[in-house]
């Protein structure tokens, strides 16, 4: 027995009906005859209807009497070589929402042995009194988050335009038109630390941060899928309220700097932007293993880089360098 018939003989599936008369059994619309000297038509057609695809040839032989291992095994070859079995095997799939949940276990596995431990939200997470959380490292966290806001476009934009489901093309639509301009929020607490739009204008960002924005765009262009696995993480999946912000109160920050990102952080709180992963995921009917493996194998990887960008944060705002690296002193 050859591999191609291996396969076949997994679960057999045929190409068309099976209709049954009194001398023969025929299949297909072109009305394929066929004929077994030891079965009589009827047991055959029976025996036939269970070429469906959901029932290895095992089980088929051991529910059936009259059908030996051998005699399936030249029945299956003889379909085969006629052309009226289906080449195609049955792909193996999950719900996108099921992918989804293990995915989120995944990430926050990875979180709990990253992010969680970055010296960076312990700091934030330890904060009780004024100065816990110095000024600079405060205005470097929101100046890298106005960057990637700023460069927002780089990654949504590529998948405004998914085609695969219409469903989800809106979703991301409605989230774009609502996160559209939320650098110009930041923007006003920058301006309250003594930084204009020009400033900005001429700022670098730290590597960490366009490490972050160019991966998101990479898979936003070449993997829509695993894009959108992200923006549970980016957008504070299951917040109900931001620790940074909670960080600068205690640490007595001015109501003029930590106000704005208050806005900012309330209208993706009320608008579920958190959830969006989610909701997108629960609009995909089903995803094949390849793929499943593939969004899985990627995800840590993610967590790494936004690891990265709060290390970059921490590293360079508690340093002695410049609060802005600027393109026109290079």
């Amino acid at each position: 027995m050859n591999h191609r018939d291996s396969a076949h003989m997994l679960r057999p599936r045929l190409t068309g009906g099976v209709r049954v008369d009194r001398q023969s059994v025929h299949i297909g619309g072109d009305g394929f005859e066929i004929s077994a000297t030891d079965l009589p038509p009827a047991e055959l057609g029976r025996i036939l209807q269970r070429f469906d695809g959901t029932s290895d040839i095992g089980a088929i032989v051991d529910g059936e009497r009259l059908l030996t291992p051998a005699a399936a095994h030249e029945l299956v070859k003889s379909l085969d070589q006629a052309g009226l079995l289906d080449d195609a095997a049955p792909v193996e799939c999950r719900s996108g929402l099921d992918v989804i949940l293990e995915i989120e276990e995944i990430v926050e596995q990875a979180c709990a042995t990253s992010i969680y431990e970055n010296i960076f939200w312990k700091t934030c997470l330890a904060a009780e009194k004024p100065g816990d959380v110095p000024q600079k490292l405060a205005s470097g966290m929101v100046i890298e988050n106005w960057h990637f806001l700023f460069r927002e476009s780089y990654f949504d934009a590529p998948v405004l335009s998914y085609v695969s489901n219409t469903q989800v093309r809106l979703l991301l639509n409605q989230f774009f038109s609502e996160e559209y301009g939320h650098d110009e929020i930041l923007l006003r607490s920058l301006n309250f630390i003594g930084l204009s739009r020009e400033d900005m204008a001429d700022a670098i960002p730290l590597p960490e941060t366009m490490a972050l924005c160019n991966a998101l765009a990479h898979w936003a262009h070449t993997d829509p899928l695993f894009f959108f696995t992200t923006l549970g993480l980016l957008e504070g999946q299951g917040m109900k309220h931001d620790s940074f912000i909670e960080a600068c109160e205690r640490s007595g920050l001015a109501e003029a700097f930590v106000g704005p990102l208050r806005t900012h952080a309330n209208i993706n709180i009320k608008a579920a932007h958190g959830n969006l992963t989610r909701a997108i995921f629960q609009q995909i009917p089903v995803l094949d293993l390849q793929t499943v493996a593939r969004l899985k194998r990627q995800a840590r990887l993610f967590v790494e880089l936004y690891d990265d960008f709060y290390s970059g944060v921490w590293r360079y705002y508690t340093s002695d360098a410049p609060v802005l690296r600027r393109v026109s002193e290079l």
